[in-house]
């Protein structure tokens, strides 16, 4: 007798994702087919793209259309029992592709993944103290300024990795920003609140925390809650006026305490039932401050960058978890976690000129608890060639004392190799109140530079 036929899954893809298509095609074994969904725009600025996709898994181009029905016939006849992403910018775009194959209703919250709409629900709900305007214009800019007060952070409503966001402090802010800025639509201002240090006391970790989730239908795993190294923040560094902002690193699990990262893993839950999110992992960014733990976003995909964590702990793959979720079945908890990893990628404190260093990756390989060297910002390139990153990394260590030490050999090492510092140290006293995007993301504690 032969093994029933696996289900058909849909998969928004683009360029720079939290999964790429090797990974897909691994954690898809014996659970499900991927079917890679390209939009026409993303072929068209990505020419290798299909080719490259169609090599491993299946490939189908989607129309030029942002209305789902335009693309009804096509997806209606691929047999799909669902539809899934990991790219920030290819969310909805696979909720409504999911809904129509389905034949499932809108969801309660529309657009869950806007950040004006997560700030209006949160708030209502008594989940979040952040205010929060709708900005679409300098005039709207002014007015909403006006309304909320203090420190804001300008940022859109839609967007991942730290794109478009503004640290505003004052009137003069605002008419620097203004006469810079061209381009308004789809804006927020919102308010920014203190952040209080990590009360590990481990100098080079951030205000900012994580929580990764899946969710099978109304019920909530959560896979774990990771720490970050500070978020970089070039002001006025960024295109248009913006601040440049670097995430610069995650470690898995947290060092909180075990009351706080209970209280994590509860505000979690409440917020994704406010959002009413269902099947799927998401990435939920919380800021510690004095008064508790401050809701950042809630992102409806895989956090970039993480997924190797899980594996370095022999912890279930998110990824597959991630498909799984898509399909409705119930997550994967039965593998516990041995050891602890980090992810680092930190970025250069001054973003000018060209790399100057004589750092080989296996200088870096040769670091007690390093994994890999995935990237390493080679002498007299430009520092944008990397994104701004000297390195990316993984390492690993059997228990948070061992890893925090590999951690900050490595952080040294880096900052003696290259002629200028990492943007590590000295960071702003209320850095993580940014609220930058995670992943993305995300972009959350900002360093004075």
């Amino acid at each position: 007798m032969s093994a029933p036929a696996l289900p058909r899954l849909g998969i928004c893809h683009a360029p720079d994702g939290a999964a790429n298509l090797r990974e897909v095609f691994r954690a898809a074994r014996d659970l499900c087919v991927p079917v890679i969904l390209v939009d026409a725009r993303v072929a068209a600025a990505h020419p290798d793209l299909v080719a490259l996709a169609s090599r491993i898994l299946e490939c189908h181009v989607l129309p030029e259309s942002d209305v789902p029905e335009a693309v009804a016939d096509l997806v209606t006849g691929l047999g799909l029992a669902g539809v899934t992403t990991f790219h920030d910018d290819e969310l909805e775009r696979a909720d409504a592709l999911d809904r129509l194959v389905r034949r499932a209703p809108a969801p309660a919250v529309a657009a869950p993944w806007d950040k004006l709409v997560q700030r209006q629900v949160l708030h209502a709900a008594g989940l979040s103290a952040v205010r929060a305007e709708a900005v679409d214009s300098p005039e709207e800019l002014h007015r909403a300024y006006a309304a909320l007060g203090g420190s804001c952070v300008l940022k859109p409503r839609r967007a991942a990795g730290g794109r478009g966001i503004a640290f505003l402090d004052g009137w003069d802010d605002i008419a620097a920003h203004v006469a810079a800025r061209r381009v308004w639509d789809g804006m927020l201002l919102e308010t920014r609140i203190p952040a209080a240090p990590h009360p590990s006391g481990t100098p080079w970790l951030g205000s900012l925390i994580s929580v990764e989730t899946v969710s099978a239908g109304s019920r909530r795993v959560h896979l774990g809650v990771l720490d970050k190294l500070p978020v970089a923040v070039g002001r006025h560094e960024g295109p248009d006026g913006t601040d440049a902002v670097n995430v610069q690193g995650d470690i898995l699990p947290s060092a909180l305490p075990a009351g706080l990262l209970d209280r994590a893993r509860e505000l979690t839950g409440r917020v994704l039932d406010a959002l009413e999110v269902r099947d799927r992992v998401t990435h939920t960014e919380l800021l510690l401050t004095p008064a508790g733990l401050e809701v950042m976003e809630v992102n409806g995909r895989l956090a970039g960058h993480t997924a190797r964590l899980f594996r370095l702990v022999g912890a279930p793959d998110p990824v597959r978890t991630a498909l799984a979720a898509a399909l409705g079945g119930e997550p994967n908890t039965t593998a516990a976690p041995e050891g602890t990893a980090a992810g680092l990628f930190p970025t250069f404190r001054d973003r000018t000129g060209t790399v100057r260093t004589q750092l080989r990756p296996r200088d870096l390989r040769e670091l007690p608890g390093v994994q890999a060297v995935d990237e390493l910002a080679r002498d007299g390139e430009e520092k944008a060639a990397l994104q701004y990153r000297m390195a990316n990394l993984t390492v690993r260590a059997d228990d948070r004392p061992g890893l925090d030490h590999a951690v900050t050999r490595v952080l040294a090492t880096l900052t003696e190799g290259f002629a200028d510092p990492a943007g590590i140290p000295d960071t702003h006293p209320d850095a993580s109140a940014a609220a930058a995007p995670g992943p993305d993301t995300t972009k959350e504690q900002p360093r004075c530079v």
